[in-house]
């Protein structure tokens, strides 16, 4: 039954489109042949009494069949149009992103300062997390920026002294990042300078807003937040993370964000405060095997 409506609709929709083409070629054709009457003069001679009025007619009415013809396609578009006009297109975006990529946006091939660096300078929450930061001079502007804007800027770095430096520093020394035996306790203790002088820049009424702890812990990813975008990367042997694929994740309420939320208030909660005033008594007070 089902397939015998289908042939009748293929078969009328057939005889429907050759009707119209005849409607257009009839249209046309009388269309070309007033020019061509006009063209050699026999359209006056044959214009006694109401004869263009009658060929003007004809066209008129051509049309008119056309468009009769097309009425129900017109009334299916504005169906269509009133149907899409009821969503919201932008929502339902969103939930597609969020249910079947998780979040994730995009990957770069590494950190990039600019992306970032353009990403925190509206941003009302800023999170680093890392086991030291290495481009955290090329950061240093925007972060200062951020911070004397009132936004909340949260940076995590693995203790120096913490046993975990070894191991990362092991990783890297693989096919020589850095021959350094304490590459990465040097690199950790150069964000502090870093961060006690970005704090003696920061308007007193926004000292508050800049916040540095540093853990003992093993990190499972490198984190840089700006509200709800996060560039995650990994810690891979004989390379930095962040020249290491970068994923870009969107929303905080997305399957990726949470879990990558979830990471950094653990660690958080984990960390110790730094008072960047005089870090190094701080780092000592909080010792790694405390």
């Amino acid at each position: 039954m089902r397939c015998g409506r289908t042939w009748g609709l293929r078969v009328a929709g057939r005889f429907r489109r050759g009707a119209e083409k005849v409607v257009l070629l009839v249209t046309a054709a009388t269309g070309i042949g007033v020019v061509v009457l006009d063209l050699v003069g026999l359209l006056d001679k044959m214009a006694s009494g109401d004869l263009i009025p009658k060929v003007t007619l004809i066209v008129l009415s051509s049309v008119t069949v056309f468009l009769l013809f097309e009425i129900h396609r017109l009334q299916a578009l504005d169906k269509i149009e009133q149907r899409l006009a009821g969503l919201d297109i932008q929502a339902l975006a969103e939930t597609l992103k969020h249910e079947h990529y998780a979040g994730l946006v995009k990957v770069h091939h590494q950190f990039s300062d600019e992306h970032f660096g353009e990403r925190v300078c509206d941003a009302k929450q800023v999170t680093i997390l890392n086991t030291w930061i290495p481009n955290l001079e090329n950061l240093e502007r925007d972060i200062l920026n951020a911070v004397n804007k009132r936004a909340e800027v949260r940076i995590m770095l693995l203790h120096p002294n913490s046993m975990v430096t070894g191991l990362r520093n092991d990783a890297l020394r693989d096919r020589g990042v850095d021959r350094k035996d304490d590459h990465v306790k040097t690199g950790i203790k150069h964000c502090l300078d870093i961060l006690e002088t970005l704090q003696q820049q920061v308007n007193k009424r926004r000292l508050g807003n800049l916040k540095v702890r540093v853990y003992n812990s093993l990190p499972s990813v490198s984190v840089y937040r700006a509200d709800d975008h996060y560039l995650v990367g990994v810690f891979l042997h004989r390379q930095l993370a962040i020249h290491s694929p970068q994923f870009e994740i969107v929303g905080a309420q997305s399957v990726l964000g949470q879990s990558i939320q979830r990471e950094l208030d653990t660690l958080w909660g984990i960390g110790k405060d730094v008072d960047l005033k005089d870090w190094p008594r701080s780092i000592d007070i909080n010792r790694a095997d405390r």
